[in-house]
């Protein structure tokens, strides 16, 4: 049972008053080792709504109004348990006085997050996230908007490849029985806008996500090839299938950027190769990869090209691929960088005031699918920066 799931158990019985003494004791445990993110999340979700009452138009007054409540409903139980001698039930007063905490604590961030919201807003409308979007170029150079590609619809077949979109959204390739031998390969391009994101199934099975601003080019047959080669710019997680030839073995899977060639069997990896930064990053989850010929990569490492230098590091590949998950992770990045990721998901403009540091810390992990306002807001708890919005422009002041 989840940490969430616990709370909403033991709380209930609290409130019927059918607490065990273990049950007690866990309740004490659980709300005195919450963080600020778990408490906020935890108070919101199940505890006031216990205290719904009449609508209240102002919801700082709401708030206070179920602290009062709350605390109504937890006196005569605190004058009736705290000066028992039974250790069992000082733990429920305890557990209950923390818990109020809780919901003072609740109402202070509440309050101070909202507020920065306003700041950060205040002479434009917030800038809702990004969202499932991109285009295919075929090899004839036609071009299809694949948001007007309906799910389960055969849009077209070319060469004895059918393409089509399944119902989780994935752009799928599927070779058919009398696929035809032709000597010229040709290729296909899907691209994702700033503020884009798409999956994508290849023709030989592999599994690729493409982060905004990026975009891939691949045969629209693996048939009859050595090697499968694809090119990519900006940013993919690949998940690819492997696959052995009965005359010529394992088929490598190859993508090549600007700056690297990444060479695998079949493995799951990240790779950045957006173009305004300063290096590209292959990070391996699981299997194996060579990078540029000659580097072996292992599971928790990357490999980091500059112009002219390649370096191997460990990591924790999860902080890599934040993106697919639809989350942020702040920590530890460059200030700057974190900026352009920003941009990109958003679709916006960053303008820096004169003298902003180069080297502003910021940390956290934050969904995707929030507004551009809550992102912000999150970095400007740094104190080193604040931020305002204009139109798609973002505004990065001292």
């Amino acid at each position: 049972m989840s940490k969430d799931q616990n709370f909403k158990e033991l709380y209930g019985k609290y409130l019927a008053n059918m607490l065990s003494e273990q049950e007690i004791r866990q309740l004490f445990v659980i709300i005195s080792n919450l963080s600020d993110d778990e408490a906020r999340s935890l108070v919101s979700d199940h505890v006031l709504e216990e205290y719904e009452e009449a609508p209240v138009e102002n919801e700082d007054e709401r708030l206070k109004q179920i602290l009062i409540n709350l605390r109504k409903h937890t006196k005569a139980d605190f004058k009736k348990r705290f000066f028992q001698i039974k250790l069992v039930h000082k733990l429920l007063a305890a557990a209950v006085i923390l818990l109020v905490s809780l919901i003072s604590i609740y109402i202070y961030l509440e309050n101070e997050r909202l507020s920065s919201l306003q700041l950060i807003t205040k002479n434009s409308e917030d800038i809702a996230p990004g969202r499932e979007q991109a285009i295919l170029k075929l090899a004839d150079g036609s071009i299809i908007n694949l948001d007007s590609l309906r799910v389960g619809e055969q849009r077209l077949e070319q060469h004895g490849v059918k393409i089509s979109r399944d119902i989780h959204g994935e752009l799928i390739y599927e070779q058919t029985e009398n696929t035809p031998s032709r000597s010229e390969v040709e290729y296909n391009t899907v691209s994702t806008p700033r503020g884009g994101k798409y999956k994508i199934i290849l023709p030989d099975g592999t599994r690729v996500w493409l982060n905004a601003s990026s975009s891939i080019t691949y045969p629209t047959s693996f048939a009859g090839t050595d090697k499968r080669n694809v090119k990519l710019t900006g940013e993919a997680y690949f998940e690819v299938n492997k696959i052995i030839n009965a005359s010529k073995g394992l088929q490598p899977f190859i993508v090549n950027t600007n700056r690297q060639k990444i060479e695998v069997l079949g493995t799951h990896f990240n790779v950045n190769s957006y173009a305004d930064e300063q290096t590209e990053k292959t990070t391996l989850l699981e299997g194996s990869v060579r990078l540029n010929d000659h580097v072996l990569l292992r599971p928790g490492q990357q490999g980091e090209s500059t112009i002219d230098q390649l370096k191997i590091k460990t990591v924790d590949a999860d902080d890599f691929v934040d993106w697919k998950n639809d989350e942020f992770n702040l920590n530890g990045g460059d200030f700057r960088s974190t900026m352009r990721k920003i941009a990109r998901w958003y679709d916006v403009e960053v303008i820096y005031e004169p003298g902003i540091p180069n080297d502003v810390t910021v940390g956290g992990w934050i969904s995707r699918n929030k507004n551009i306002s809550s992102v912000l807001s999150l970095i400007q708890k740094t104190g080193n920066v604040h931020f305002k919005l204009e139109g798609r422009r973002v505004i990065v002041s001292r």
